[in-house]
């Protein structure tokens, strides 16, 4: 019996792989010879399947690949992120802090104020007092000398 190797390489959608109408080999009766056409695309197409075949498993492991970079790689991004994640919450405690003391010395400073504000109130009042102690004497004094102008006036011209 003759047989017939396969070729190295195969055609994917030839022929030999089309979808034929009715039986895809006619009913051979046993004993009969197996004509040598009906071997070779036998042949062609086991071939070609054996080849489909390959691709499918070169796929499957490309994508296998890559489904495993792509789970190493969220797996590294996972620790970086909750890092980051850390260092935003550090961050936002620092600002709620910063503004807290912020509110604190503005709060501070503004006490400073109004108690330099009193302070210089005090003092002014204090000077409005001694004025108007000092208004007080003047008064006294301006009345004792009109008292002793009127006096003097009231008396008679001449020596004394």
């Amino acid at each position: 019996m003759l047989e017939v190797q396969p070729s190295s390489v195969y055609k994917v959608g030839g022929p030999s792989t089309a979808a034929a109408e009715g039986p895809s080999f006619p009913l051979l009766a046993p004993g009969l010879p197996i004509p040598l056409v009906v071997i070779e695309d036998l042949s062609t197409r086991l071939g070609n399947l054996e080849y489909g075949h390959g691709q499918l498993v070169q796929k499957v492991i490309q994508v296998s690949d890559a489904e495993v970079a792509a789970g190493v790689s969220i797996g590294e991004i996972g620790p970086r992120v909750f890092a980051i994640e850390g260092q935003i919450q550090v961050m936002a405690s620092q600002m709620v802090h910063a503004a807290d003391r912020w509110e604190q010395v503005g709060t501070q400073a503004l006490q400073a104020d109004v108690q330099q504000r009193d302070t210089k109130i005090q003092q002014l009042q204090t000077i409005v007092t001694e004025m108007g102690s000092r208004e007080s004497i003047l008064m006294r004094c301006i009345l004792g000398l009109e008292k002793r102008i009127s006096a003097l006036e009231k008396r008679p011209p001449g020596p004394q």
